[in-house]
Formats: C-alpha cells, sequence, structure tokens
C-alpha cells in the first residue's frame, strides 16, 4: 500500500513523542528551574528573570519548527537578611513544548520552593534542596495523523476508516518533582558542584487513543555537575557534564566552555564564553558549539546543535536535511538592595 511521505514523517514524530515527551535543553544551567527546582533562588542577587528558545530541525518538515520549546520563569532569593549564608528561593516557570507543527503540543506552569544554606565563613559548602509542582497541559491533533487503515487500493485516504477511537481535548495533568544541588570552594577560585532531580513523581497516565493500552509518563532522574576554575583575572574554565534517564532512553551531555574577561574590573567585569559540548544517546550524536555573554546581571547565551550518527544517516535516506537545531538564551539577575557578602549563593553557568 503506498503511502504519502508526510503521513510516515508525522507518525514517526508522533512515535518519538509517545516515548521521550520530556524537553530537553543544550544550555542547560540557562533554564535553572527546567534543570533541577534545587536551583530556584540560588544566585547572587534578589530576583532573577530567564528565558529560552529552542528550534529542533528546523525545516525539517512542512510543519515548521518539527520541534520548539521556548521557557520563560523568574525566582526569588528571599530571606537573606534571616537566614545567614542562606536563602528560601521561589519561583514560577512556564514552557511550551511542540512538536511537527503543533501536532502534539505541551504546556506546564510550575511552581519552585527551595532552600539554600551555605556553611564556612564564606559560604564554601552549598546546599539546597528544592521541590516544584503545577500541572501539564496536553494536546494532540488527530487531524494530523493518517493510518494504514485508511487508505484505498489508489492510495487515497479516508479518516472515518482508520480504526482508531481517540480522547479528543487537552489533558491536564498534575506534576511533581524534586532535587538536590551542592556546591564546594575547595580552592581559592576553585569549585565543584553537583546536582541530582527527580522528574515525573506523580507518574501520569497518557490516554490519547480510547482503544490503547495505558501509557504513564516514566520517572526521569537527571544529574548534572561540572567544575569552575577561574584564571586570576584573566578568565575561567568550566567543564560539565549532564546524564538523564527515562525508562530505556538515556543521554549523556559533556563538554568544556571557556570564558575570558573582556573587562577585567569586578565591578564591571564582562566575560566572553566559548564552549564546545557533546550530546550522546541511543545511536546518536549530537556536536554542539556554544557561544555566550555575561555583563554584571545580564547574560546572553546561543547554542547550534549538529545531529550526527543515526539521526543523520535515517534523514539522509529519506532525502530530508541534516537534523540540526538553535538555542537563545537570556537572563537577567538583579538586586532592590544591596547584598550581604556573606550571603553569597553560586549560580552555574553555561
Amino acid at each position: 500500500m503506498k503511502f504519502r511521505f508526510y503521513s510516515i514523517l508525522v507518525c514517526l514524530l508522533g512515535t518519538l513523542a509517545l516515548n521521550a515527551q520530556d524537553i530537553h535543553f543544550s544550555q542547560f544551567y540557562s533554564s535553572p528551574l527546567t534543570l533541577n527546582p534545587a536551583l530556584t533562588g540560588n544566585f547572587n542577587g534578589f530576583y532573577r528573570v530567564s528565558f529560552i528558545y529552542r528550534n529542533q530541525w528546523p525545516g525539517l518538515t512542512s510543519n515548521n519548527p518539527a520541534f520548539s520549546t521556548p521557557s520563560v520563569s523568574a525566582d526569588v532569593s528571599l530571606l537573606k537578611d534571616k537566614i545567614k549564608h542562606g536563602a528560601l528561593g521561589v519561583g514560577l516557570c512556564f514552557f511550551n513544548d511542540q512538536q511537527n507543527g503543533k501536532t502534539f503540543t505541551q504546556n506546564q506552569i510550575l511552581l519552585s520552593l527551595a532552600y539554600n544554606m551555605g556553611f564556612g565563613s564564606k559560604s564554601q559548602f552549598q546546599l539546597g534542596i528544592g521541590l516544584q509542582g503545577g500541572i501539564a497541559m496536553h494536546k494532540l491533533d488527530f487531524s494530523k495523523f493518517q493510518f494504514n487503515d485508511g487508505f484505498d487500493v489508489n492510495g487515497n485516504y479516508d479518516a472515518s476508516y482508520n480504526g482508531e477511537t481517540f480522547n479528543p481535548g487537552s489533558k491536564i495533568k498534575g506534576v511533581f518533582n524534586a532535587g538536590i544541588f551542592a556546591k564546594y570552594d575547595f580552592y581559592k577560585g576553585m569549585r565543584v558542584y553537583a546536582g541530582y532531580a527527580f522528574n515525573n513523581a506523580t507518574n501520569y497516565k497518557q490516554d490519547f487513543l480510547a482503544n490503547s493500552a495505558v501509557y504513564r509518563l516514566p520517572f526521569r532522574s537527571t544529574v548534572h555537575g561540572g567544575f569552575e576554575f577561574d584564571i586570576k583575572d584573566k578568565g575561567v574554565l568550566i567543564p560539565g557534564v549532564l546524564y538523564m534517564g527515562q525508562a530505556k532512553a538515556n543521554e549523556v551531555n559533556f563538554g568544556l566552555t571557556g570564558g575570558v574577561h573582556v573587562i577585567k574590573d569586578p565591578a564591571k567585569r564582562a566575560t566572553l564564553y566559548l564552549g564546545l559540548w557533546n550530546r550522546m544517546n541511543t545511536g546518536n550524536y549530537t556536536l554542539i558549539p556554544k557561544i555566550g555573554f555575561e555583563w554584571k546581571g545580564f547574560r546572553a547565551g546561543f547554542a547550534y546543535d549538529v545531529h550526527l550518527g543515526k539521526q543523520y544517516k535515517d534523514y539522509k535516506n529519506i532525502g530530508g536535511k541534516l537534523p540540526q537545531g538553535f538555542e537563545i538564551t537570556l537572563s537577567y539577575v538583579g538586586n532592590l538592595f544591596t547584598p550581604k557578602e556573606d550571603n553569597y549563593l553560586f549560580n552555574p553557568r553555561y
């Protein structure tokens, strides 16, 4: 039986959506509240606003973009005058994930709460614990799917013969996540940090097809960490790693980012960052160059994904373009008052 190319591709992307619905970012530290709720309020300031936009595989399908994910978050670091070397973090995060021209759409609104505590005269050791809860809203546009039973011998499609029964409308589910984060300054200008996040604790079910087995969104574990090496007043080196595991799918990100202080005065410091990272999962490999700029409380970043390995071979065989993606990030950390030096909280970057 003859299938139309776009119907095959839609079903392929739909399969990816059902088996790996959780979002991911190449610049994961630029979206702290989607990475780990323990990072809520974990910065040297009073408030932080963050924005990230990911566009994956643009131009690959007629329904552009194939995958796109914008996210915005805001959090505050409270009670620094009450908690010695610590703070209470409160934040709100929203993200929208669209796949194959809104064939599948997911929106999440999440409220985060974290307790961050520093130990030592200069908070050499820092520990944060965070909780996050909210709602997830999912919608699947069944008009963009074509099934085998709907085609006649001439290759014409009639949706009334597809043999599938749908549960229409948007699905609203409860979401709960938790995390922990730790940092240790083991030498002047040198620190190590690591975090763990547990997502999808509600294990909510996906029930778009009425006559199919119940599918529950799998738990996801995220481990992230890195080092920072300050090179006097010249710059900084930041090697890091991230691991994500969900059901039988695993993903590893690792790389190195280097920063050069183009303005060395600490009060007016500006830093230019360049990085090269890698993403590896089953049969696939992605090379990720990054560039970023930081000046006072402003941060901006750009990452470009070049998908190689199995992904490249699969889409080359069906005449598709080289699967690529890009991300844009912006954030600002501000103060409403002059912060105390002994309340410094470390904020991972790039």
